[in-house]
C-alpha cells in the first residue's frame, strides 16, 4: 500500500482546482481519516477578504468526507472511486473562519454506513483550536 504522502489527492475525489479544498490525506483508520488543507488566496474560490468563507469551510468538510470514501473504496476494497453526493449538513457549527495560508487538520469520524448512505462527524482544528464541526450524510451514485 503507498504510503499516504504518495497519494494524489486527485485519484480520491473528483473536485479540481480552484475548486479543491483538501490537500492531503494524513492518516486513515476504520473509524477516522485525517486530512489537511491551506486555503489560498488567487489559489481557492469560495474566499472572502482573506478568510476561507463558511461555504468554503463547508466544502471542505464534505470533501473530506469524500476522501475517506475514495481512500476506502481504492485502497481498501480495491474499486473504482465512485461519484458522491451531500444529502445533509446538521450541528454546523463555525467559530471562526480561518484566513489564508494557515493550515486546517480535519477529521472525519465514521459513525455509520447504511448501504450506500454514509454518516460523519466532521472537527475542524486550527493548530489546537477547535474552528468548526458538523455531522454529514452522503450518498453514492448508483453504477
Amino acid at each position: 500500500m503507498k504510503p499516504f504522502s504518495d497519494i494524489p489527492i486527485g485519484e480520491l475525489l473528483p473536485q479540481q482546482p480552484p475548486f479543491r479544498f483538501v490537500d492531503s490525506l494524513e492518516e486513515y483508520t476504520a473509524e477516522l481519516a485525517r486530512i489537511r488543507f491551506t486555503p489560498e488566496e488567487g489559489k481557492n474560490l469560495l474566499m472572502e477578504d482573506g478568510c476561507l468563507s463558511a461555504a468554503g469551510l463547508m466544502e471542505h468538510m464534505a470533501q473530506c468526507s469524500a476522501v475517506r470514501q475514495g481512500y476506502y473504496s481504492k485502497y481498501i476494497l480495491h474499486l473504482p472511486v465512485k461519484i458522491g453526493y451531500i444529502g445533509q449538513f446538521r450541528k454546523l457549527r463555525i467559530n471562526c473562519l480561518p484566513k489564508a495560508g494557515e493550515t486546517l487538520e480535519t477529521t472525519i469520524f465514521l459513525k455509520e454506513v447504511i448501504s450506500n448512505i454514509t454518516l460523519v462527524d466532521a472537527e475542524v482544528r486550527l493548530g489546537d483550536e477547535l474552528i468548526a464541526t458538523a455531522s454529514l450524510k452522503s450518498a453514492l451514485k448508483d453504477d
